[in-house]
């Protein structure tokens, strides 16, 4: 599990530029703008106001589209394996497992590719772009992960589509965030979510978020 959550910290660490430099702690290396929210939520809200109204906000906007993608491959990670969320309702994973498969539908992820190397990939694409480097992000994107890879993959995330399987599960994940919250439904789950210290659950998610 440690193993598998470093895999999702490290390439989020420089996802984008604000992310090489945290501006807040960790709160700042989740997040692109400093918040008050504890790491896990500042993702949450943060992946559901990328896909919110289907994720038009992401179009033509490829670095912005890639790194909102493996926020959300990383968080159905976590909701799947119930570790961050232990009293999460049943019917939020599932909503993440069918809107993961529709965003790698859209951008053509390969049907059993590892969600570690996904997120990986992601976020050096999203690196590079930013660095004005397409052939960089090109490079990221491996035609084992993605079809048909490359150029074409690259060119993709800047046109995906309506996405509202994404909408509504990164939706129905924030306000069960805040349901948690609000009945202390946390009971197993850690300190984290209260303080964001690192070594806690919120380094699986990865900076980046």
């Amino acid at each position: 599990m440690i193993a598998r959550r470093t895999l999702l910290l490290l390439p989020l660490l420089a996802a984008c530029e604000e992310l090489r430099t945290p501006q807040a702690g960790l709160t700042g290396v989740l997040v692109s703008t400093p918040s008050a929210q504890g790491p896990l939520r500042a993702a949450v809200e943060a992946t559901a106001a990328a896909f919110d109204r289907e994720g038009q906000g992401l179009d033509g906007r490829p670095a912005e589209a890639a790194l909102a993608l493996a926020r959300f491959e990383a968080l159905a990670i976590e909701t799947t394996d119930r570790n961050a969320f232990p009293t999460m309702s049943p019917t939020v994973p599932i909503a993440m497992r069918v809107a993961r498969d529709e965003n790698r539908a859209a951008l053509g992820v390969t049907q059993n590719a590892p969600a570690a190397d996904v997120v990986r990939a992601l976020a050096r694409a999203a690196e590079r772009l930013r660095a004005n480097d397409p052939p960089g992000a090109a490079a990221a994107l491996d035609r084992r992960l993605f079809e048909p890879g490359g150029e074409v993959t690259r060119d993709r995330l800047g046109a995906l589509g309506p996405l509202p399987a994404a909408a509504q599960a990164s939706a129905a994940l924030a306000r069960e965030v805040r349901r948690l919250d609000l009945d202390r439904g946390w009971a197993g789950a850690g300190n984290w979510w209260q303080t964001g210290e690192r070594g806690t659950i919120t380094d699986g998610l990865g900076a980046g978020f």
